[in-house]
């Protein structure tokens, strides 16, 4: 059976203590621990080692176990964050597209009110070159008339001088 390295300094001083006992009338010491006892002393000593052993890797599992949820707590709190930004991203630009959608509305809104105040003053204009021109025509159709009738007038006084 061997001892740890670090327990052996204990063990050695716990075999020295046990087996070495002096008298009171000053002869040597004998042994007293048997190889049954020290061998009872080793178990126990190497029991409480492996509870040591096993209690430190309970602990250290507990450790690591609290790290990986520690560590899976902010994974989960980084992907939510991301969402919630990647979410406010969205909305910022699905905003900013009504706006954007609603500005191009407003000003199709505005350049149909244009065109049809153009298209009205074109009729305006329209109607208002049609009527001029109705009265240059009934202006010339008036000079032809009257043309007409001082020619038939003139000709009227010289034919009847020319009978009488």
């Amino acid at each position: 059976v061997t001892t740890d390295p670090e327990l052996k300094e204990e063990e050695e001083e716990l075999y020295h203590y046990g087996s070495m006992k002096g008298n009171d009338d000053g002869r040597a010491s004998q042994p007293i621990l048997n190889k049954v006892k020290r061998k009872a002393m080793v178990d126990e000593i190497e029991k409480k080692e492996r509870s040591m052993v096993d209690e430190i890797e309970r602990k250290s599992k507990s450790r690591e176990e609290a790290m990986m949820n520690e560590m899976k707590k902010d994974e989960r709190n980084m992907v939510e964050e991301m969402k919630e930004e990647s979410k406010s991203r969205e909305e910022a630009m699905e905003a900013h597209n009504e706006a954007m959608m609603n500005e191009m509305k407003e000003e199709k809104v505005a350049m149909m009110d244009k065109i049809e105040r153009m298209s009205n003053v074109e009729d305006a204009l329209f109607r208002e070159l049609k009527e001029s021109k109705e009265k240059l025509l009934q202006f010339e159709w008036m000079v032809v008339t009257l043309a007409c009738v001082g020619i038939s007038l003139a000709a009227f006084i010289t034919l009847r001088r020319n009978w009488t």
